[in-house]
């Protein structure tokens, strides 16, 4: 069950309430917007674990980002649990058009200034007691997944191509360390833009210790190679990253089709399956750190 906007209101004493527009119908939260606050009302059992932490999550990054991030407050009622917090400036950064290469250029570097200092947080930021994290497990745990639930799903030589990629990764010299605080979902939906500026950043459920190589390629998948590659005065060390944020891009496909049967979720199912048949499950070509000028 979700809270009613009714109970909300009554709840928050904010008749405004009532009359909020939905933003965004995700796969994990429905969004809300009353102009000053947005409410998030969790789908399903995962999402309402995940919104609670990101709450606790939250008001530890707070203060320590140089940009601004939401402050996420529980609304706990008989139906179920809301997320609420004060609206941010700007709209999500959805692609880079209209933008000339001084304004990509600045952009790159408020983004990487923002990765750096995230992922320079003390690991105990998070409350995470050390010596907890696997870097290795959830790849390991990923694979399995991979093999009971989507490969019988596809063609043979696709199958056989999803798992040479997760082969190769996991027998690398380079193997992924747990080495930081990373955003989790650093795509362009989760950056917000105003007047030509990154305003804030948003959706930190996926906050957790792992590798900077994820946020950078949840970047690159959205924002593309060559914006990447501008982050790379600003972000030292990505050209040693590069296999391991190339991996990263080319499983994303799987996590929404695991999301889909996980949840009955056909859209995430469908699409999932079609980039995959489209990709092969290769890793997508990426502009080489050697042709970055």
């Amino acid at each position: 069950m979700r809270p009613s906007l009714d109970e909300i209101a009554s709840a928050l004493g904010r008749p405004e309430v009532l009359s909020a527009v939905v933003i965004e119908r995700g796969q994990n939260n429905l969004a809300l917007d009353t102009g000053e606050l947005i409410i998030r009302l969790p789908r399903h059992d995962d999402a309402r674990r995940d919104i609670v932490q990101e709450a606790k999550t939250l008001a530890a990054l707070a203060s320590r980002l140089p940009l601004p991030i939401p402050s996420v407050s529980i609304i706990r009622l008989a139906s179920g649990i809301a997320a609420t917090h004060a609206k941010l400036a700007g709209t999500p950064l959805l692609n880079l058009a209209g933008m000339s290469d001084v304004q990509r250029r600045r952009l790159a570097s408020t983004l990487a200034g923002f990765l750096l200092a995230l992922h320079a947080l003390p690991l105990d930021t998070l409350g995470v007691p050390a010596g907890t994290d696997d870097p290795l497990g959830e790849w390991h745990e990923l694979l399995a997944k991979t093999d009971e639930k989507v490969l019988p799903l596809l063609p043979a030589d696709t199958a056989a191509a999803v798992r040479g990629v997760f082969e190769q990764f996991l027998s690398a010299d380079d193997l992924p360390h747990a080495a930081a605080i990373i955003h989790g979902d650093f795509g362009t939906g989760n950056i917000l833009v105003d007047d030509g500026q990154v305003s804030g950043i948003i959706d930190f459920a996926g906050c957790a210790i792992g590798d900077p190589a994820y946020d950078l390629a949840s970047l690159s998948a959205g924002l593309g190679d060559d914006f990447l590659a501008l982050l790379r005065p600003h972000y030292p060390g990505i050209d040693a990253m590069w296999d391991r944020i190339r991996f990263y891009r080319s499983i994303f496909p799987l996590l929404d089709v695991l999301f889909g049967l996980d949840h009955g979720d056909e859209g995430a199912l469908n699409a999932g399956l079609e980039e995959l048949l489209r990709r092969e499950c290769l890793p997508p070509r990426l502009v080489q750190p050697g042709d970055w000028r």
